[in-house]
């Protein structure tokens, strides 16, 4: 099981890269009026300021309150449900969450950088190729370039980024972990009455054994992954440069 909610992973580096894409699937791409115009020119506007406003800085690296506010976006979903109301300690829970998840996978993306990791071109491009595949046509690709704020260059860079991560965290976290099979053992002899099948019915061991290993992995990424970030810190230069007056920002989700 190499899989953790915490690790940022490629598939949701690319989710943030696709975000958007689902309004966009169909082949004809409805035509913009004057007032649509409008405020598609205001968004570019406050995507461009956004861009140049900086939130933190990890070793001379920049944090746009851009990154900020689409990280934002891309985990509020996980602190908001569909049928709860907004509040600024949320909001403020959120912030906070993003701007450490951009610390952390900016770390990562430097260190994996400085051990030499690379992705191939051919990579980059083969996901891009299925970028444009679900936004259908050329028209739709370009709207959603628009839209976002971003080039072409800067989506090959996001991928090419959320390789960078899958890579370096397999070396450092997933490859430096195991699930002590005694440990297994123990942990299903001390809590076996939890562990019941959909009829309840007590679980065998054998029957329980993949339940428990995933959640022996998932302690451990965890743990080694904390770790590993106070590790990079160490000898990280990390400031955070978030101006007072826009404490009050909150994703749009």
């Amino acid at each position: 099981m190499k899989k953790t909610p915490r690790i940022v992973t490629l598939a949701i580096l690319l989710a943030f890269v696709l975000a958007g894409i689902s309004c966009n699937r169909s082949k004809e791409v409805p035509k913009l009026t004057p007032e649509q115009s409008r405020i598609a020119e205001d968004l570019k506007k406050s995507v461009e300021e956004s861009k140049k406003a900086m939130v933190a800085k990890v070793n001379g690296a920049d944090i746009s309150m851009y990154d900020l506010i689409n990280e934002m976006n891309a985990i509020a979903p996980h602190y908001i449900k569909s049928d709860q109301k907004r509040d600024p300690e949320t909001d403020e829970k959120i912030k906070k969450d993003a701007l450490d998840r951009l610390i952390y996978r900016e770390l990562a993306v430097q260190e994996a950088v400085r051990q030499g990791m690379k992705v191939r071109p051919e990579t980059v491009e083969n996901e891009l190729k299925k970028l444009k595949a679900n936004l259908k046509s050329e028209d739709a690709y370009k709207q959603y370039l628009a839209k976002s704020g971003l080039t072409e260059e800067g989506i090959k860079k996001k991928i090419e980024r959320g390789f960078l991560v899958e890579m370096i965290t397999e070396k450092e976290i997933f490859d430096k972990i195991k699930v002590d099979p005694e440990l297994v053992k123990k942990t299903y002899a001390k809590e076996k009455a939890s562990y019941k099948g959909a009829s309840g019915k007590q679980m065998s061991f054998e029957e329980a054994r993949p339940l428990i290993e995933e959640e022996l992995m998932t302690t451990a990424v965890h743990k080694r992954e904390d770790q590993w970030v106070e590790e990079l810190k160490k000898t990280a230069r990390i400031e955070i440069t978030l101006a007072q007056s826009a404490k009050g920002i909150h994703s749009t989700k």
